[in-house]
């Protein structure tokens, strides 16, 4: 008999988000490997607690259920023999998840001083898990020292790729809505270099008119794969709040160069291989992007698929198979 594994989430699997992204990634891989799988989460195909509202969370919008169903929380507890929570500051907080020593616990968020305040205070009871795990030092930084804590980081299929050859700079932004993705200095930056030969295209959740760039909102995943394709420069503008950046990595096996702030979530991604300006900084970015033009791309895509090699689906899952064969 497999073993049955339940992912515990507090987002909706009908909204896309990074938490949301892994467990697809996870459910699919390790039901290869004969693993019984499923999700617990608001609109989930498995075990579904309710319709998710969205609400403001660590400067973004949150899409959970602050109220789930009792009776499917309990069966799916009850089914399991591993519950693996996603994410716990929300569901402990709010669903009283029990933590024994077949929980494992995965820490995702980079949470603002007040949060991990807050968390720290009331997961009281995480101390009892079996295993506790982030996805990056960033999304670890905060939590409890008294914790013992393991890295394992996102993932994705790294494919091998090349740089796509194109006769000039096409830059990409990739982004909601929101402050903190800063498509605000990406306008200021193409309306700065007005006149060039450069093109610009962003991918987005809201339809705006700006000049100069085009603009898709929510594309599927065949008209990204395409997007990718017409474009070389991935530039990643975040300004706060990630703990990861599995944007950064996408775009390097779509065969992108990555030039982005230097926060401290993307120098843990690539490391070495990075291309950073100062972050919220138009006069760096400028600069940076001007040093591109005597630099040779094509060896800067290549150092950084190597780097990232790291990240490929089947090493992550082997670290989560060696954690859960353990319990």
């Amino acid at each position: 008999m497999s073993t049955k594994i339940l992912l515990i989430s507090p987002y909706s699997m009908n909204y896309y988000g990074g938490v949301q992204h892994q467990l697809k990634i996870l459910k699919k891989e390790l039901k290869k490997l004969n693993f019984n799988v499923r999700i617990l989460s608001p609109e989930s195909k498995d075990f579904n607690i309710g319709k998710p509202m969205n609400i403001p969370f660590n400067g973004s919008k949150a899409s959970i259920n602050l109220l789930p169903n009792k009776a499917i929380v309990r069966e799916a507890i009850e089914w399991a023999d591993i519950l693996h929570i996603h994410e716990p500051f929300i569901p402990i907080f709010f669903w009283r998840i029990p933590i024994s020593k077949n929980t494992i616990i995965t820490h995702h968020a980079a949470l603002s001083k007040f949060f991990s305040f807050m968390q720290n205070k009331l997961l009281f009871n995480e101390k009892n898990a079996f295993a506790i795990t982030a996805v990056s030092k960033v999304a670890s930084y905060r939590l409890s020292n008294k914790l013992s804590i393991k890295i394992i980081p996102n993932t994705i299929n790294v494919k091998k790729s090349n740089l796509n050859k194109l006769t000039t700079f096409s830059f990409l932004f990739i982004g909601r809505d929101e402050k903190r993705k800063n498509f605000k200095l990406f306008k200021r930056f193409a309306s700065s270099i007005e006149g060039s030969p450069f093109n610009f295209t962003a991918i987005t959740n809201n339809n705006k008119n700006s000049t100069g760039i085009t603009i898709y909102n929510n594309p599927d995943e065949n008209l990204k794969k395409n997007i990718f394709s017409q474009c070389n420069v991935y530039l990643a503008v975040n300004t706060h709040g990630e703990s990861f950046g599995i944007t950064l990595i996408e775009a390097i096996t779509e065969g992108c160069v990555v030039v982005c702030s230097d926060i401290r979530a993307f120098k843990e991604v690539l490391g070495p291989t990075g291309i950073y300006f100062k972050n919220n900084s138009i006069d760096s970015l400028l600069d940076t992007v001007d040093n591109l033009k005597q630099a040779d791309l094509i060896k800067h895509h290549h150092n950084q698929l190597q780097y990232v090699q790291k990240y490929n689906i089947e090493k992550v899952i082997n670290a989560w198979i060696s954690l859960y064969s353990k319990i």
